[in-house]
């Protein structure tokens, strides 16, 4: 199986650049003005089908072992999850935006992602074009952010930066012309790995654990929204808002879109003879299941 590389098949380009048209400055700013009478649109995001099993990365070939290994399957690997569904469905982690949005409420979104147990989090994070993403490094060993951003076949190095033990520090975000896929790595520890989505406006949402999304003071009109998650197709419906009122839309998804590389799933004649010598200590932070 293939994890998707490219992104021309997930994303609507023209659907994406209205979205973002306050990012460039040939386009529309967002104004900020009191929005009255404001409606509210709610809904949930749904994976069908089971969630694709987790990635799978060996924490021998990264340094920092004994740290890292604090979360791990207990056999020196590291899993990455990058679906995470509730038992009805609920799909967390999907960015539901609305879109073309040109005034409203104050836009005062501050994005932040934390490191914390060799891991990055949230995993997906929306970011605002020329304003500061805050990084926090609650470990007591040093990683190493790097940033990219992707627009269909490619992917452009944005910043690097290195985050020393227990540290704190901001990057601004600089987004090329035509892309709206932002990624973060560590160049350390490669199973360290989050995803956002470019966001010109504060009508926005990123789902929770249940799959549900909340967004309010939506001024009165008809909008096109999407659904993102950065594994899946992107999806797009139109809704009517009135004032005073409550709009309802549901995103369905479902995981049989998604292949993961064989390597990334492979469990078997990998590196567990090559540990045996060793003697891991059982986690004792949080032992990962698949």
């Amino acid at each position: 199986m293939r994890l998707r590389s490219t992104f021309a098949w997930m994303i609507g380009a023209s659907l994406l650049g209205v979205l973002t048209l306050g990012l460039s400055a040939t386009g529309w700013t967002y104004e900020e003005i009191t929005v009255t009478s404001g409606g509210t649109l709610t809904g949930q995001a749904v994976l069908d089908g089971p969630p694709p099993p987790a990635r799978i990365f060996h924490l021998v070939f990264s340094p920092n072992l004994d740290f890292c290994g604090k979360i791990s399957d207990g056999k020196g690997n590291r899993l990455l999850k990058e679906f995470q569904a509730a038992p009805d469905g609920g799909f967390q982690g999907v960015v539901v935006a609305v879109v073309g949005v040109e005034k409203g409420k104050t836009f005062d979104y501050a994005p932040k992602i934390e490191i914390e147990n060799c891991r990055i989090a949230p995993f997906v994070t929306p970011i605002r074009n020329h304003h500061p993403l805050s990084i926090v490094n609650k470990d007591t060993i040093t990683h190493d952010i790097q940033a990219y951003s992707l627009a269909d076949v490619y992917t452009f190095a944005m910043f690097n930066k290195p985050m020393l033990p227990e540290s704190t520090a901001s990057k601004e975000i600089r987004i090329r012309k035509g892309h709206y896929v932002f990624r973060t790595q560590c160049g350390v520890h490669d199973f360290m790995q989050s995803w956002g989505l470019a966001v010109g406006s504060p009508y926005f949402a990123v789902t929770g654990s249940d799959g549900r999304y909340t967004i309010p003071d939506l001024p009165a009109g008809d909008y096109d929204v999407i659904a993102w998650h950065p594994h899946m197709k992107v999806q797009a419906q139109r809704v009517t808002v009135s004032p005073n009122g409550h709009a309802a839309l549901d995103f369905r998804f479902h995981s049989s879109e998604v292949d993961i590389p064989l390597h990334d799933l492979q469990t078997a004649y990998r590196l567990e003879t090559a540990l045996s010598l060793r003697t891991l200590a059982p986690p004792s932070v949080e032992l990962q299941t698949r």
